[in-house]
């Protein structure tokens, strides 16, 4: 019998009582606690500082680089190396700046790097960051930013000319031994503390919301992973203040993405019943050849907020029918639709 329980068995009755014997449990292995936001922070800092976005021409003047997306802050991001080589000597760097900076946390830990998503370690006890081979293209370092500009985890963004629909993954790696998730954090790009007053304009992804902020400086700005993601946490950040909807205009024809902008939406309107403010949302949209809010804006395309009403008769009949769906879901609100 192996140690996780599993074996191969011949049933033979005689050789049996009635009563069988349990099999025998074995506890799973632990994973290592997520390390505290400020070492989360120092180290994602340091691996920009040693892998800084400089280094890579596709990362800050390629056609989808920082650039062209009107981003200029080029320190603040990072160009994960392509070997491993070079991303283990990285490791290796981050791993002793920690054990040096915060002596009492590595004292309480098994390691310090383990506990920083996208980071890991070998049966043989060497530091790794990201995966175990070496790419072809450049790997954008994204840092996602809590309210207090510190950094909870970061995206890498394949670079280049790649025959793939997935550009975008979390810098985590929780199927590696001693390796943890990140989640999916917000990144808020533009705001002040606290942020009753201004609206707040919520999109996905954290290049997105940095272009929103550098053309719209009236608003603060936050940014999901995606539209499916972090409802819960962005229903609190946001609650009695006005809040705008820029996710990507595909929620007209794409029912999934549809459904899970409506329960955002939803969300919203049982949080302001609950906490008696007012729901106060609109829904942005633009020229529909045009996919994100950062796609609008640098193009200079009209775009134009309208309520959740005419947002639903923006959608394709299934589109339609599916967020009916979800609106029917919560009996609570049948008297208050809004549509």
């Amino acid at each position: 019998m192996s140690r996780t329980g599993w074996g191969v068995f011949y049933h033979e009755k005689s050789l049996f009582s009635e009563k069988l014997l349990p099999f025998p449990s074995y506890p799973l292995p632990k994973k290592p606690k997520l390390a505290p936001i400020e070492i989360r922070d120092f180290a994602y800092r340091k691996l920009i500082e040693l892998a800084p976005a400089t280094n890579s021409n596709e990362i800050i003047d390629g056609k989808k680089g920082l650039r062209n997306r009107k981003i200029i802050d080029f320190e603040s991001y990072g160009a994960l190396p392509q070997t491993m080589a070079e991303r283990t000597a990285i490791a290796r760097k981050i791993r002793n700046l920690i054990n040096r900076k915060f002596p009492q946390f590595v004292r309480q830990t098994k390691s310090s790097i383990t506990s920083i998503p996208g980071f890991w370690l070998e049966k043989n006890g060497n530091a790794r960051i990201w995966h175990h081979k070496d790419y072809s293209c450049p790997l954008m370092v994204i840092p996602y930013r809590n309210e207090k500009g510190l950094i909870e985890a970061c995206q890498i963004r394949f670079m280049g000319d790649l025959q793939t629909s997935i550009r975008y993954v979390w810098l985590s790696t929780p199927n590696k031994s001693e390796g943890l998730s990140c989640g999916s954090p917000l990144h808020f790009a533009a705001c002040r503390i606290p942020l009753q007053g201004k609206p707040i304009l919520i999109t996905e992804g954290a290049l997105k919301a940095e272009t929103v902020k550098i053309f719209k400086p009236d608003l603060n700005v936050i940014a999901g992973g995606g539209v499916n993601c972090s409802h819960e946490q962005i229903i609190s950040s946001t609650r009695n203040c006005p809040v705008i909807l820029g996710f990507d205009s595909d929620y007209a024809v794409n029912r999934h993405v549809a459904r899970a902008f409506t329960k955002l939406i939803v969300s919203r309107l049982v949080d302001s019943l609950r906490y008696k403010y007012h729901f106060d949302l609109n829904v942005l949209t633009w020229h529909k050849s045009l996919k994100g809010i950062d796609d609008a804006l640098l193009q200079n395309s009209p775009i134009c907020p309208i309520t959740p009403a005419q947002w639903f008769k923006t959608l394709s009949s299934s589109c339609q029918i599916e967020v009916a769906r979800v609106f029917n879901e919560y009996d609570s609100l049948h008297q208050n639709p809004f549509w």
